[in-house]
């Protein structure tokens, strides 16, 4: 074979190379990938309240329970940028003792909402509350930005160990009179032995954000030191949705 017919035929295979090519990248369907953003709205005015039961169980030698009720407010005031150019949102939370009284401002948190996942600063603690797209059974260290050291006597020992996953994807809610649809539940941590008792749980819905939470965190010395059954100390927190905008 001549070196004139060798060219002739390396070229015309690298043309139907690259026919080939182009041919097989119009035959690629994009994917579009449903990230459900909408379980947790982020636009600037955007609020929910909540009905909130607070429960403080103490234990020393007299049993007391004290129940507290109030309604917690959760606002989308404002956005700004942070040192690593993400947007993050800043949450004014307000509190009031029922809906007869004023707002009156408590406290200011911030959130992050990326392409894959939902941070929530409460306080001092970032939290990673959600992860995009929700899957059924989908797990994520939510506490991965928590402190958290082996000192039992450490503030942020609480939150050691805790494994978040998604409960439900598909769930129904009856809140406040209201039927909410397709709401998902996120499972934190739920530990119990007979010691300590230490659950939280929430809940989210499309267009609103969450929807449900619930926290415990019990000593049960009742079983150490044989007490009656009910003598534990800690708290329990309840909220539930009780209106939102829009």
């Amino acid at each position: 074979m001549n070196k004139k017919l060798t060219l002739q035929l390396t070229v015309t295979f690298f043309i139907a190379g690259l026919l080939l090519i182009g041919s097989c990248k119009k035959d690629v369907t994009p994917i579009n990938i449903n990230y459900a953003y909408s379980y947790y709205p982020v636009d600037t005015g955007h609020y929910v309240i909540y009905n909130v039961d607070s429960i403080l169980y103490s234990y020393n030698g007299i049993y007391t329970r004290d129940t507290v009720h109030y309604q917690w407010k959760e606002l989308i005031a404002d956005t700004f940028y942070d040192n690593q150019n993400r947007i993050n949102y800043r949450l004014e939370c307000y509190r009031r003792p029922d809906s007869t009284y004023p707002w009156n401002i408590n406290r200011v948190w911030y959130a992050v909402r990326n392409t894959y996942n939902l941070q929530v600063q409460e306080d001092d603690i970032r939290f990673v509350k959600l992860i995009f797209p929700p899957q059924l059974n989908a797990t994520w260290n939510g506490n991965e930005y928590v402190p958290i050291t082996n000192n039992s006597s450490d503030p942020y020992s609480i939150y050691q160990n805790w494994n978040y996953f998604y409960e439900n994807i598909d769930t129904t809610y009856s809140l406040n009179g209201n039927v909410i649809n397709n709401a998902i539940v996120v499972s934190e941590v739920d530990e119990e032995n007979k010691i300590n008792k230490t659950l939280r749980t929430e809940s989210y819905a499309p267009g609103i954000g969450m929807i449900y939470q619930k926290l415990e965190v019990l000593n049960k010395q009742n079983v150490l030191n044989n007490f009656p059954q009910g003598t534990e100390n800690g708290f329990s927190i309840e909220m539930k949705l009780w209106a939102h905008y829009p």
